[in-house]
């Protein structure tokens, strides 16, 4: 199957009459757990976030992945605390992949510009090629607002003590495997935060996702679970968090997808609930498709 750009469809076509442009059957052919990518990696381990929770490899050279998260953690006591983020990544050769973050940060009615963070990602090797197919993520993020988990800090006089989001550097290990039959996802990421310009804060995070992919994989339902144990001047002393629950996607199109992951607290520091609605939009699938057609006689 051969690709080309779909505004030049009829050139193509000229050129090569014994091929037959049909895109629309190729949107309906599109199943994210079987399609692969340039480096034998399905469609869903080439997303930047396979789930809520986790990431997954890297993507395709020259391909691009645009998307939208939203955050919501629910706390029995103290403030709601809301994250937004903005991000954008892009394939490059040799399994390298780069990416930016833009967060803001919403308390009650205020909103704050918190953070922006810059993302290598390096696989391994080639999908299947080594265990659980394993990638490294390097980030550093530069704090340029308030933090909002620091909103939780309240004084005694019952007055919000802001602290300003430090800068920090990261470093994640991102495993993954298509299991039953290339009709499930399964991610694992181990990753820790250092604060750079205040180095009492520190944080250590576990995660995993499972998904099964159903009508040809345009929907996804499983279950997702976070680990955090946090040391900061953003918490209270030291804090473990663990949110576990349902995690649902939806294609509507070949490049798009929705997913929305009620995660709910297991432990007395957790928010009640942690809400995750997450969009996306990879550029890079949007070609005409030309597949072999019946040779003409002119």
């Amino acid at each position: 199957m051969l690709l080309v750009r779909a505004g030049h469809g009829e050139e193509e076509a000229e050129r090569h009459p014994d091929v037959l442009v049909n895109a629309e059957s190729d949107e309906a052919e599109h199943d994210q757990f079987t399609e692969m990518g340039e480096y034998g990696q399905p469609a869903w381990a080439e997303r930047n976030r396979a789930s809520s929770t986790t990431s997954v490899y890297v993507l395709s050279p020259y391909e691009a992945f645009f998307g939208l998260n939203w955050e919501s953690d629910l706390y029995r006591h103290g403030k709601s605390i809301h994250d937004f983020t903005q991000e954008i990544d892009v394939g490059l050769l040799h399994r390298f992949e780069l990416g930016f973050e833009n967060e803001i940060g919403f308390v009650e009615s205020r909103s704050y510009e918190t953070s922006a963070t810059l993302e290598a990602r390096y696989a391994f090797a080639n999908w299947n090629s080594l265990p659980l197919n394993p990638a490294l993520s390097l980030e550093y993020t530069f704090g340029i607002g308030r933090s909002a988990p620091s909103a939780r800090n309240v004084s005694s006089h019952g007055k919000v003590r802001w602290r300003d989001e430090p800068d920090a550097a990261s470093l994640r290990l991102l495993l993954g495997q298509a299991l039953f039959h290339n009709r499930a996802s399964y991610g694992f990421n181990v990753a820790m935060t250092q604060d750079v310009t205040d180095d009492s804060g520190r944080r250590f995070e576990i995660s995993q996702s499972l998904g099964y992919g159903l009508s040809a994989g345009a929907l996804e339902v499983g279950a997702e679970m976070r680990y955090t144990h946090a040391t900061a001047q953003s918490v209270s002393g030291r804090e473990d968090e663990l949110v576990i629950g349902p995690t649902f996607g939806w294609k509507p199109t070949r490049q798009t997808r929705l997913s929305f992951a009620p995660l709910f607290g297991c432990t007395r520091d957790s928010p009640g609930a942690a809400l995750f609605a997450l969009f996306s939009y990879e550029f890079g699938g949007a070609e005409a498709v030309v597949s072999p057609g019946v040779s003409h006689d002119r």
